[in-house]
């Protein structure tokens, strides 16, 4: 009897040691998982400010119509409520007194000359109208105070993402590098140096494909988030005119991309999405045989708006 309550009473400690571990693996693991979901979320927003300065560049803005606010001063006059609109009021007013047309404009001691002045307000409001942002049609001159304070956004938020990003344990060494080349961004920037600011960006970027694989469970927005860096690459060395190299990369960018196409995992309900995105890869590479730098940024600034939906 003694033996068999030894043996159950080792029984029931295998069980709770078991439940144990069931509990911790299960949390451990939905800890992971919301770490990875969080990670991703700052991927994407390090994605959408990166690829914004890159636009700025060119001042492209990968909408259809920009927004423009103008100041409207509007002035109201309004007599006060003993008079008209103009002189005939003054004399009717005073038509049951003696006074001739000298007086027509009210000459009786109560009316002060508050009674027939004019008050003027002005308000101040704001026109909103929308206007065609077109590559054609754009000055193409660069914003640099915007792409200053849109680096600044970026650098409240590096801090957090590289502990996270550490946590889910990424390259320490693309960690490091990866603030190395946002200063070097950073001071691009501040000498408002076109070229050395693509540049950086470029390498900037590089880094957004790598983290991906690490916490991102999404097989098309790490093709996409490739194809992208490819993309740039060409786009970087459009002042240059760097065709040659421009048509390379742009060839790498279909190339990655083309692995969507007969990818079965991806939902089947964007795959004409995803087929569009092909074309206008293609039509991008065209562009590049143009060696035109507008038709480049047309076809790049359609094919943005088709892939960043995806």
């Amino acid at each position: 009897m003694k033996k068999f309550k030894v043996i159950s009473y080792i029984i029931l400690l295998i069980v709770l040691a078991v439940l144990a571990l069931t509990v911790y693996t299960s949390a451990t693991q939905n800890n992971e998982q919301d770490e990875k979901e969080k990670v991703t979320s700052e991927i994407r927003y390090l994605d959408t400010k990166l690829v914004d300065l890159f636009n700025n560049m060119n001042n492209i803005e990968t909408k259809n119509y920009q927004i423009y606010t103008t100041k409207i001063e509007e002035s109201r006059s309004a007599e006060n409520s003993g008079g008209g609109s103009g002189g005939n009021s003054g004399s009717n007013s005073s038509s049951s007194s003696s006074s001739g047309s000298g007086s027509a404009s009210g000459s009786d001691s109560s009316s002060t000359g508050s009674n027939n002045g004019q008050t003027q307000t002005e308000n101040t409001g704001e026109n909103y109208e929308m206007q065609a942002a077109g590559i054609l049609t754009t000055n193409r001159d660069i914003d640099w105070t915007a792409c200053k304070n849109e680096l600044e956004l970026i650098y409240t938020s590096i801090s957090t993402i590289t502990l996270d990003l550490y946590r889910l344990n990424a390259s320490q060494d693309d960690i490091l590098n990866f603030n190395k080349d946002i200063d070097s961004l950073t001071i691009s920037l501040e000498e408002e140096n076109k070229q050395a600011t693509l540049d950086n960006l470029v390498k900037v970027y590089e880094y957004i494909p790598k983290f991906a694989q690490t916490v991102v469970n999404d097989t098309l927005y790490k093709t996409v988030l490739e194809t992208k860096l490819n993309v740039f690459k060409g786009y970087a060395k459009l002042d240059s005119g760097d065709w040659t190299g421009i048509s390379t990369n742009i060839v790498d960018a279909i190339n990655v991309y083309s692995t969507l196409l007969t990818n079965t995992e991806i939902d089947t309900n964007k795959q004409t999405s995803i087929n569009k995105g092909y074309v206008m890869l293609n039509e991008l590479k065209n562009a590049v045989d143009t060696q035109n730098t507008s038709v480049f940024l047309i076809k790049y600034k359609n094919l943005l708006e088709e892939i960043n939906n995806l």
